[in-house]
C-alpha cells in the first residue's frame, strides 16, 4: 500500500497553545506507573517464556489523599492510594498484585522524593483468550497513531522548562506549564508546586515563586515571552505549598493517557490521539507502537529537503500485520510537488518504520522510549 499524501503550503498560525505536565503530576505519574508495570511483566514474560505475552495495564488511577502543609513542616493525614487496573496473564514465578506494587513502588520513589505513605490497590486479571491469541500475529486493536516534525519553537520551550522550574528551591515536582502565542507575543502560565519542608516563611515562599518567573523569562531566547504567572490561583493564605511536592496528596487524583502525548507534550492545535500509549503492550498494540512510529516517521520525513513540517497517521485493523495498516497518511507542508520521487521517498521512509517494531519492542522493554 502506498502512502496517501496531502501536500499545503506552509504558514504559521496567529495563534499557538502548548502544554506539559510535570513528572510529578499525578496524570504524568499514573502513565509511569502504567508503563513501568508494562515493562516489569514484559521482562517478566521473557525471563519465563521467551516471548512478551498478552497484557494492557493502562488503566491506573491515582486517588489524592489529604495532607495538612505547614510552612517548615507539615504531614500527611491520608496516604494517596493507586487502583492498577488493566488485563495481564499470570507470570508463573511472581504474583501480578506483587508485580503492581513493585511497579508503583519504582515509579514513586524515582520521581516524588518527598512521597513516602501511598497505599496501593492491584486490580489487574487475566485477558480475553481472543486478544490473548493476537499475540504476535497481528494488531489487537483497531487504532490510531499520529505523529509530526519538527517541533515549533514555542513546543521546544515548554519541554526545556520543567528542569528550569524545578531547579527552583523548594520547588517539587509536581509542575504545568502553559505557553500561549498570538503572534509573536508569548505569555506562560506555570503552576509549581512548593515543598513545605523547604518553605519557612511566606516571604520564603514568595521569593521562590519569584525566582521561578525569572527562570523562565530568561530561558524564553528569542522568543518574545510576555508575562509569565506563577501559581495564579494563590489568594490571601491558600497558597500552593505541599508536603510532598505533588498535587495528588490532596488536590488532585491522576489517570493513564489524561497527559502528554507520546513527545512530551499536549498540543491541541496539532493532530493527537485519544489513545493512552502508557502501559499498552509492545508486541502486538497498535495504540502504542503506532504513535511511536508515526513520531518517527514524522521526523525523518520533515528532514526532506523542501519539507517544513510532516504529520503522520497510521491506523490499524485488528488481527492484521503490524505493517500492513489501513491507512498510511502523511500531510506536508513546505515547498514541493507531489511526484513519483517524493511517494517514493516518503513510502520508504513509512516501509522502514512499519517494520521496526522487534527493535522498538526491545527499546520500550528498556525504557528508552519518551512516551509521556
Amino acid at each position: 500500500m502506498i502512502a496517501t499524501i496531502i501536500l499545503e503550503k506552509h504558514t504559521v498560525p496567529p495563534f499557538e497553545v502548548v502544554e506539559r505536565k510535570g513528572i510529578g503530576h499525578p496524570d504524568t505519574l499514573a502513565d509511569a506507573v502504567s508503563e513501568s508495570l508494562s515493562r516489569s511483566l514484559s521482562r517478566s514474560y521473557l525471563d519465563e517464556y521467551g516471548q512478551i505475552l498478552h497484557h494492557n495495564v493502562d488503566k491506573v488511577l491515582i486517588i489524592a489523599g489529604q495532607s495538612d502543609p505547614r510552612f517548615s513542616g507539615g504531614s500527611i493525614l491520608k496516604p494517596p492510594a493507586v487502583v492498577v487496573g488493566g488485563r495481564a496473564t499470570r507470570p508463573s514465578k511472581k504474583g501480578l498484585d506483587e508485580i503492581c506494587r513493585e511497579a508503583v513502588s519504582s515509579v514513586f520513589r524515582k520521581a516524588v522524593k518527598n512521597l513516602v505513605r501511598f497505599e496501593v490497590e492491584p486490580r489487574v486479571d487475566e485477558g480475553a483468550p481472543e486478544l490473548k491469541s493476537l499475540i504476535g500475529r497481528g494488531a489487537n486493536d483497531t487504532s490510531i497513531g499520529v505523529g509530526y516534525a519538527p517541533l515549533s519553537p514555542v513546543e521546544s520551550l515548554v519541554l526545556e522548562l520543567e528542569g528550569a522550574v524545578r531547579s527552583v528551591r523548594g520547588v517539587g515536582e509536581d509542575t504545568k506549564i502553559m505557553a500561549v502565542r498570538r503572534g509573536d507575543d508569548l505569555e506562560l502560565v506555570v503552576a509549581a508546586a512548593m515543598v513545605s519542608r523547604y518553605i519557612s516563611s511566606r516571604e520564603d515562599y514568595e521569593e521562590s515563586r519569584e525566582k521561578v518567573r525569572e527562570v523562565v523569562l530568561g530561558k524564553g531566547g528569542d522568543l518574545s515571552v510576555k508575562r509569565v504567572y506563577v501559581n495564579s490561583a494563590d489568594s490571601g493564605d491558600r497558597i500552593y505549598l505541599t508536603v510532598t511536592g505533588t498535587s495528588l496528596e490532596m488536590g488532585d487524583d491522576g489517570a493513564t493517557g489524561r497527559g502528554n502525548r507520546g513527545n512530551g507534550l499536549i498540543t491541541p492545535m496539532r493532530p493527537m490521539t485519544m489513545e493512552a500509549i502508557a502501559g499498552k503492550n509492545p508486541v502486538s498494540h497498535v495504540g502504542k507502537i503506532y504513535n511511536v512510529m508515526a513520531q518517527k516517521a514524522a521526523a525523518e520525513i520533515a528532514e526532506m529537503d523542501g519539507v517544513d513540517e510532516a504529520y503522520v497517521t497510521l491506523v490499524s485493523k485488528i488481527g492484521s500485520p503490524i505493517n500492513q495498516p489501513l491507512l498510511r497518511g502523511v500531510r506536508i507542508s513546505g515547498d514541493l510537488k507531489l511526484d513519483s520521487v517524493l511517494q517514493s521517498a516518503v513510502d520508504s521512509v513509512l516501509d522502514y518504520w512499519l517494520n521496526q517494531s522487534e527493535d522498538l519492542v526491545q527499546e520500550f522493554v528498556k525504557g528508552e522510549l519518551t512516551l509521556f
